[in-house]
């Protein structure tokens, strides 16, 4: 097993500073710290978590405690979450709490016993768990009432999707309002989404989800669909949404875009293969978990924080299911 005397040696620097790098404790210089970085990579160094733990008495564990994992856009959270926190030498417990939170309370039991030095969730359980004494981080689900958060800009979003569908010549859309336990996110970009269509004088048809289950979101496609029979356009709140609204668009021998153009949200990986490629807003999970990892590591080391709640860009993603030249 690699030590740090042998990382020392290798980057030509004493064991006291490679600690300093590895702990994030201390001055290092640029120039030192890319010798340090260097001399780990080579000699594929990781750092004695245990030992850590032992000297400060916390486990360098984080939870990340997040909705549905079956859902493509939340892997790709915990994917950013997770190298993040694995370089700076932390373990993360991936809890699947499900869309009611069901398992929150479990996880969080397990998390207080482990002495855990920080939580990533997507649910912000702060105000029911006032004497928690972990650091959380909410990520993408962020409300008003929320200290520490990560969010992308969700009425930009909705505005740029409802904005784009309007270029491609909708006149009648029928706008998916997303499930309502994610009410402050998804009924942002529905607010905004519908407030453009509206300036424009589109006709709107307003269409609830309460789900994130393929299955559940067809059976919602298709009485839709069957109640609007003149819609031209879609907005989904998700690309889940939106590649369901696919499946039945086509089943009832539809083309798309010509006869129905569909709009998503997310751009999941899943979003450019399947056929028709899925226009959508792109909004990134990876950097969403990247940067609540981040965040809940600066928190639990006491590092300088510029910003406690981080609002991340959106853009529009063109591929084949919106109308061009219009």
């Amino acid at each position: 097993m690699i030590t740090i005397k042998e990382v020392a040696e290798e980057a030509g620097v004493s064991k006291s500073t490679v600690s300093r790098y590895i702990s994030q404790k201390g001055y290092v210089g640029q120039e030192t710290q890319e010798k340090i970085k260097k001399a780990i990579q080579k000699l594929n160094y990781s750092p004695n978590v245990l030992a850590q733990s032992l000297k400060s008495k916390r486990n360098h564990l984080v939870g990340l405690l997040l909705p549905d994992i079956s859902n493509p856009f939340f892997p790709r959270l915990a994917q950013g979450a997770e190298e993040f926190l694995k370089e700076k030498g932390y373990r993360v417990m991936l809890g699947s709490i499900g869309e009611e939170n069901v398992l929150e309370e479990e996880y969080l039991k397990v998390l207080v016993q482990s002495k855990a030095v920080g939580i990533i969730t997507t649910h912000d359980f702060t105000k029911n768990h006032p004497d928690l004494d972990i650091p959380v981080v909410v990520v993408d689900r962020v409300d008003q009432e929320t200290e520490y958060g990560v969010f992308s800009d969700n009425q930009a979003g909705g505005r740029l999707a409802a904005e784009k569908i309007v270029e491609a010549g909708a006149e009648s859309i029928l706008l998916v309002r997303g499930p309502a336990d994610n009410a402050r996110s998804m009924n942002q970009r529905f607010e905004a989404g519908l407030s453009y269509l509206r300036e424009h004088g589109k006709r709107v048809a307003i269409a609830d989800s309460h789900s994130f289950d393929f299955d559940i979101i067809q059976e919602e496609a298709k009485y839709m669909l069957d109640q609007n029979p003149g819609c031209d356009s879609i907005i989904s709140p998700s690309d889940v949404h939106a590649i369901a609204y696919i499946h039945e668009v086509l089943a009832r021998g539809k083309r798309i875009p010509e006869d129905i153009q569909i709009i998503g949200y997310d751009d999941i990986l899943m979003s450019r293969f399947i056929y028709p490629s899925l226009s959508t807003i792109h909004q990134s999970s990876y950097r969403l978990g990247q940067e609540a990892a981040e965040l809940v590591y600066k928190i639990a080391n006491q590092l300088p924080i510029e910003e406690k709640r981080m609002q991340l860009p959106v853009r529009y993603i063109e591929r084949e299911t919106l109308r061009r030249n219009i």
